[in-house]
């Protein structure tokens, strides 16, 4: 729970005990649900993505809003985004629980969300971009782990590389140790860390900043990753993150890719003002985020960052059997 240092700033830490429940695993035969509480997708993407994830062995099941559009951008009402979610979060018929694309529209529902179904039977919850207020909302209220990682509407769309299939499926089996390797011009601190994982699209993390959804773990390796936001916007919403006291415990930094969001040049200016001070251990240009072809990560299981092995290795099963 939040807590004050000396300093008068507010730090944030895990839920309780320090820890959030695991999912259970799954395998790739295992019954999936893809919903959509967020921004509407094209039906004929969606149904080519089900049938990548179907010809593996998963049986999966659409929500019947993923293409209704209110406003434009959201995929259905409120109410109806809301009752479709709760719906299916109630079902002891499914596995796992996917999504079509991120957008906007998450933030609006996560006052009604029923929690307690997501406690009372912990499975995946998978999603990046916009998702990440869900996976936010999933550790504050229901004290559960979930994962940043592939969407139908992009990465199931086009289909994920042997490496990052394998990487995926692995984890949500329960395996582990699982090491990602990275090359050393992607290291912008040098160091070693150990904490626990957790992030996800910084926007999204800047705006609950606040909220009863606003989820951070002190002595922890943050990940994070953007898209189309100009490298003043990223220096502001960091800036506001330094501001708060988020940075000045934090034991690592992994960050995705952050797609249209400046040259390499000034993105690398603004990294190095950012975290040099605080010697920790910083990479970037991880292949997760918005590029596609998402490498699965953990939220709320314990990780390695080193860059003189240049590896983040998950120490831990993600999932419980």
């Amino acid at each position: 729970m939040p807590s004050a240092d000396g300093a008068g700033v507010t730090r944030h830490s895990v839920l309780g005990t320090g820890h959030l429940a695991k999912p259970r695993a799954i395998s790739r035969n295992a019954r999936i649900a893809v919903l959509a509480i967020s921004s509407p997708s094209e039906v004929e993407r969606i149904e080519i993505a089900k049938q990548h994830l179907e010809s593996g062995g998963a049986r999966v099941t659409i929500a019947g809003n993923i293409a209704h559009s209110h406003r434009g951008y959201l995929a259905g009402s409120d109410d109806e985004r809301l009752q479709e979610l709760n719906h299916f979060l109630n079902s002891d018929q499914y596995d796992a629980f996917f999504f079509t694309r991120g957008g906007y529209g998450a933030m609006r529902i996560l006052d009604r969300i029923d929690y307690d179904a997501i406690r009372r039977n912990p499975r995946p919850i998978v999603g990046f971009s916009d998702l990440t207020a869900l996976h936010q909302a999933a550790a504050t209220q229901a004290n559960v782990a979930t994962f940043h990682g592939p969407m139908l509407n992009l990465d199931f769309f086009n289909g994920l590389t042997p490496d990052m299939e394998q990487w995926f499926w692995s984890m949500l089996g329960g395996d582990a140790p699982l090491t990602h390797r990275f090359a050393p011009e992607q290291v912008v601190c040098g160091g070693e860390a150990e904490g626990i994982l957790f992030g996800g699209c910084l926007s999204l993390t800047s705006a609950l900043i606040g909220t009863p959804y606003d989820f951070w773990i002190d002595d922890g390796i943050w990940f994070w990753e953007d898209i189309d936001e100009a490298t003043y916007r990223l220096d502001r919403m960091l800036t506001h993150l330094r501001l708060s006291g988020r940075f000045n415990r934090i034991r690592g930094v992994a960050i995705g890719k952050l797609k249209g969001c400046g040259s390499p040049e000034e993105i690398d200016a603004l990294l190095h003002e950012t975290f040099d001070s605080y010697g920790v251990p910083v990479v970037r240009d991880l292949p997760f985020g918005h590029h596609g072809d998402n490498l699965l990560m953990p939220i709320g299981v314990p990780a390695r960052l080193s860059s003189s092995s240049g590896t983040l290795t998950v120490t831990q099963p993600a999932v419980q059997p």
